[in-house]
């Protein structure tokens, strides 16, 4: 990821680098002071009074290349306050703020910290999209990867509702791109693109987890209305409540939501822990679906720099029908 530069870190989200043009319309406007959002406006005022903070980490940047948080002094004037994690964070919050401008950027980890750099020279520079065009690509690509959906399931395939706009869904289907649809038993208008219709996609037969921000789940209530999947996150809830675990990944067999994994890495050991494992009633419990389970879980292991794969005691009772 950090050495092709294939994949790029914001806030929330790690993003294709290819698809900054149209993910730089939000940036500019937050520039530029158009941002809707009502934190923009205090985040200038902020910064325009800390105005030493931002020049010394980036003069800092400018001349180490790359720095953890830790290599920054507090230079603010006016402590940021909140009433959550983030008061008094003076420097995580400069620095937060200055990737949302686009100044700096994740440019690596050590030891599982972020090492900050300036975006000039770290990332290419691109030419934003227009906002008209950004909103229609971003609404082709997420009905391209729904299938079926309402404008406001749409809404869920880019970032905190950016991108997607109902002024795009209508030019779509203006120039027959988009059909509207009426499906029996739910409510309001679905739309599919019309290249698709009629066409019979080949289900995968993958196995493999999902993460919990994953598009195809990060709209709970349609995962269940269309899996009979009920999955919250449950990283809030207190230990002795929680039902899935504290990351609980959703198992994708083919086309089936059929359970969820809880893994937890022990980096020391270089050991990932299932915490807890449950299949759905309706899931298969052959000894393929076990392996390809396994396999899965086998994988994550393998992209979390693991070794080995312990499982709770009693996993066979889990396969046995009930």
């Amino acid at each position: 990821m950090w050495t092709d530069k294939a994949l790029y870190e914001t806030i929330s989200f790690i993003l294709p680098t290819s698809d900054r043009p149209l993910h730089e319309v939000r940036t500019r406007a937050i520039r530029l002071g158009f941002d809707p959002s009502s934190r923009s406006g205090r985040m200038h005022k902020w910064m325009k009074k800390n105005d030493a903070l931002r020049r010394d980490v980036v003069a800092r940047l400018r001349k180490h290349g790359s720095l953890p948080l830790t290599a920054f002094e507090d230079r603010a004037i006016d402590s940021w306050t909140s009433s959550g994690w983030t008061a008094a964070r003076n420097v995580s919050q400069m620095l937060m703020f200055l990737m949302r401008l686009g100044e700096v950027s994740v440019g690596g980890r050590a030891g599982g910290k972020k090492m900050w750099t300036l975006t000039k020279g770290w990332l290419p520079s691109v030419r934003p999209m227009t906002a008209k065009a950004a909103a229609r690509a971003a609404t082709e690509r997420a009905l391209g990867a729904a299938g079926v959906a309402t404008f406001k399931e749409l809404r869920y395939f880019y970032s905190l509702g950016d991108h997607v706009t109902a002024d795009a869904l209508t030019a779509l289907e203006h120039d027959g791109v988009a059909t509207r649809l009426t499906i029996e038993g739910l409510r309001g208008p679905h739309y599919a693109l019309t290249s698709a219709l009629g066409r019979r996609n080949h289900v995968s037969e993958r196995t493999t987890l999902l993460s919990p921000f994953d598009n195809v789940i990060i709209d709970r209530k349609r995962t269940e209305l269309l899996f009979g999947l009920r999955y919250r996150m449950e990283i809030y809830v207190p230990k002795h409540l929680r039902v899935r675990g504290f990351w609980a990944m959703p198992i994708l067999h083919g086309e089936r939501l059929i359970g969820t994994v809880d893994p937890k890495v022990d980096r020391e050991r270089g050991r990932l822990e299932v915490i807890t494992f449950r299949l759905e009633h309706d899931a298969p419990r052959d000894r393929s679906t076990r392996r390809a389970i396994e396999s899965a879980v086998e994988d994550l292991a393998a992209f979390a720099g693991a070794t080995e794969v312990t499982w709770p005691k009693g996993i066979a009772s889990s396969y046995s029908r009930r």
